[in-house]
C-alpha cells in the first residue's frame, strides 16, 4: 500500500511539473 501511495504522489508530482513547463511554454511563445 505505501510503495503504491508513494507512487500516487510521485505521479501527481510529474503532473504538476507537466503543468508548469506548459504553462511557461504558452507564456514565451505569447510573449514572443
Amino acid at each position: 500500500d505505501e510503495a503504491e501511495e508513494r507512487a500516487d504522489i510521485a505521479e501527481s508530482q510529474v503532473n504538476k511539473l507537466r503543468a508548469k513547463s506548459r504553462d511557461i511554454g504558452t507564456k514565451s511563445l505569447n510573449e514572443e
